[in-house]
């Protein structure tokens, strides 16, 4: 029996096998869609990610590079003005000029630094004191990219990059900018590694990695959901007309497009693009959680440019502040009058910060009174102008600071009831006023005004307090040493006093009684009067070398004027003067403060030579050569004269003279050695090597 179907069931059985292809077919599509989408999707995250931190990079690499520029063109400019101030200089002294060298030498960024080089390529200051006269188009090994800036900055300004092996042996891109020096022969260059600027791009990609992760996290979350959403709208369409799946399925797939589209567009960089999916299922809260995060990444990105700027401008404002502080703190240790001292910070503080007006203030041990010492006012040459009063009203803010020993911040005077207008500092509008204290006693007053209201920081009251609290030591020290010296004095009065009592005083006594002895001898007795002339000579003598030994213990009184180098220089330009002599003065090494004690033993040994020079020598041409090395210094003096035969172990026995023995002995009391190099006709060489780095017995 045949077995038929009926309508129904032909009707039925078509329309579920359409259906069941349909919907295969759609689903299979469908599903497609959503792997290759879920795909494009982390592709174009991570895409976009990696091109956000691109652009990051090089916002940043930009500003960077800017900065380096702005530290060249400051520094050429600083340069302009100090030659400026000191015209004609002699170019072979330049690179000894400490002044110029710590104007030339400046940091930039945490690894980077300024040089000044000549048109010839020869390096004048550098941060490597080895580098100091090299010739930077001889340098071997060089890279080509170095060469090629170094050789465009003599035609005006150069930059560009080139890679350098850092200390840890990692060849990194250093950025560099040249520019010359107007006026000048010499131009400028600000060095630094430029992945120094584009570090903080690092924590904005791990920022970006985490948000693709998490997104692409989300997508794979949602990819299953809708997997169970399509089996389950599998077995219901069974009964569902052709046309519900294929609005269905369309429903679902735009604003999957919709994402795609929203995220190729995000990819691109317009972060203010937003995706509109309005289903009301995941997929707009996919498409919700698409826009915040493109406006996070934006909010990120300009939260970052932000943050540069401020930190740029915090740094820049901190490195002044560091760099005026150790400024002081250098001059300090090599300014002991206060009426030099004081100047030089009050113009530091004005010419660093912009300030209009700086005073310092200081109180008077003996009376107690608040007196003005320093007044550094803009377009002022140090002279007080007339109206400032010299002396501070109690109640002022000035004298208030004094007496409570507290520093005020007054960023609108006219609010201030305790300000007290001059005339001739009309322009101020807030002041800024710190205690000079060491310990709890009050030394003094650092006082700032400024021609604008709300122009100091809590920076500027810390690095006002900073110095002031560094000028306070200064001062105590100033005072100590005044204190200290006047007991010096008094102490080798003292010494000279018994010294002369014990031993001149007593031989000349001796001398007289000889004299008397033989004066009544005469004509009695030849050989007595003789006799005590022969003793009356030996107690000369040994009177005469006492005065010398207590003449040659005490320190030149040109060292208590002036530095060691330039008390020489004026003994050998006192030499040249006197004879008509062709006398010359070098210096070499890292000049620095020696031990009064070495100071003044190398003055001596100086001034011995040149006398043995004047009295002995003959001759046309004298070089004087001091050199500074890391442990010792080397004292030379040569001459172009007749010479002598020195004194040898063995064979002939010449005794040294006074001055060649002295010479030997003081060397030997310091610890070093002493050395005379003389041929007859061939001129003589006198040299001592002392150490410094060590205490000597």
């Amino acid at each position: 029996m045949k077995v038929g179907f009926g309508v129904r069931a032909k009707i039925l059985i078509p329309f579920l096998a359409l259906t069941f292809i349909s919907l295969g077919v759609i689903s299979s599509l469908s599903l497609r869609s959503i792997y290759e989408i879920s795909y494009l999707v982390r592709e174009n995250s991570i895409t976009m990610g990696e091109e956000v931190v691109r652009q990051s990079i090089a916002a940043l690499e930009d500003l960077g590079r800017r900065l380096v520029q702005r530290r060249a063109l400051n520094v050429a400019s600083e340069i302009e003005i100090f030659m400026r101030y000191h015209p004609n200089p002699d170019m072979s002294k330049l690179k000894e000029n400490p002044e110029l060298k710590e104007i030339a030498v400046q940091s930039v960024g945490q690894t980077g630094y300024t040089m000044v080089y000549d048109k010839t390529g020869t390096v004048y200051f550098h941060e490597d004191p080895k580098m100091v006269g090299v010739n930077l188009r001889k340098i071997g090994g060089e890279p080509v990219y170095f060469s090629s800036i170094v050789e465009r900055s003599f035609l005006g300004e150069a930059s560009g990059y080139y890679d350098w092996e850092d200390a840890k042996g990692n060849v990194r891109q250093k950025y560099m900018h040249c520019i010359p020096v107007e006026g000048t022969e010499l131009l400028v260059a600000a060095v630094t590694y430029i992945d120094e600027y584009s570090a903080p791009a690092g924590e904005l990609e791990s920022e970006i990695a985490a948000t693709v992760l998490a997104t692409t996290q989300n997508i794979d979350d949602q990819v299953k959901k809708a997997q169970l959403i399509f089996i389950a709208i599998f077995g219901g369409m069974l009964l569902i007309a052709v046309a519900v799946i294929f609005l269905l399925s369309r429903a679902i797939t735009r604003p999957i497009l919709a994402l795609t589209k929203g995220a190729e567009v995000i990819a691109k960089g317009e972060l203010d693009y937003s995706i509109k999916a309005d289903t009301g299922d995941e997929i707009q809260q996919l498409a919700e959680q698409f826009n915040e995060m493109a406006k996070a990444l934006k909010e990120s990105y300009t939260g970052l440019e932000r943050k540069v700027a401020e930190r740029t401008k915090q740094e820049r404002q901190r490195a002044e502040q560091l760099r005026a502080i150790n400024e002081v703190g250098r001059k300090i240790s090599s300014i002991v009058k206060l009426d030099e001292l004081l100047p030089y910070v009050g113009n530091l503080l004005r010419e660093t910060f912009h300030y209009y007006n700086v005073n310092i203030f200081l109180l008077d041990p003996s009376s107690g009174t608040l007196a003005l010492k320093a007044l550094c006012l803009s377009g002022q040459k140090g002279v007080i102008p007339v109206g400032v009063p010299l002396e501070v009203d109690e109640e002022s803010i000035v004298g208030w600071v004094a007496q409570a020993g507290e520093p005020i911040l007054a960023n609108d005077v006219s609010e201030d009831p305790r300000y007290r207008s001059v005339e001739a500092l009309r322009d101020t509008k807030s002041e800024l006023a710190v205690p000079v204290r060491i310990g709890g006693k009050v030394l003094g007053v650092l006082d700032i005004e400024s021609t604008e209201v709300d122009a100091f920081s809590e920076a500027d009251l810390f690095t006002a307090q900073t110095l002031a609290d560094q000028l306070a030591v200064a001062i105590d020290n100033a005072r100590l040493y005044e204190e200290t010296r006047q007991m010096a004095v008094m102490e080798e009065r003292n010494r000279m006093a018994r010294e002369i009592h014990d031993t001149l005083a007593q031989g000349f006594s001796g001398i007289i009684l000889q004299l008397e002895a033989a004066e009544q001898a005469l004509g009695e007795d030849t050989s007595a009067t003789e006799r005590h002339l022969n003793q009356a000579r030996s107690l000369a003598r040994k009177s005469l070398a006492e005065a010398r030994r207590s003449v040659w213990n005490l320190r030149p009184q040109a060292l208590e004027q002036l530095p060691l180098v330039e008390a020489i220089k004026q003994e050998v330009d006192k030499f040249s003067q006197s004879i008509g002599v062709n006398a010359k003065f070098r210096v070499s090494g890292a000049r620095r403060d020696l031990p009064p004690e070495l100071e003044a033993g190398l003055l001596r040994i100086c001034q011995e030579s040149l006398t043995n020079v004047r009295k002995h020598a003959k001759a046309t041409e004298v070089e004087v050569n001091l050199t500074f090395n890391e442990s010792v210094v080397e004292l030379s003096v040569s001459d172009n004269g007749i010479g002598f035969k020195p004194r040898t172990s063995g064979g002939e026995k010449k005794r040294d003279t006074f001055g060649l023995i002295s010479m030997r002995e003081r060397v030997r009391g310091l610890g070093g050695t002493f050395e005379v190099q003389s041929r007859r006709g061939k001129g003589t060489l006198v040299r001592v090597v002392i150490p410094t780095s060590k205490e000597v017995s």
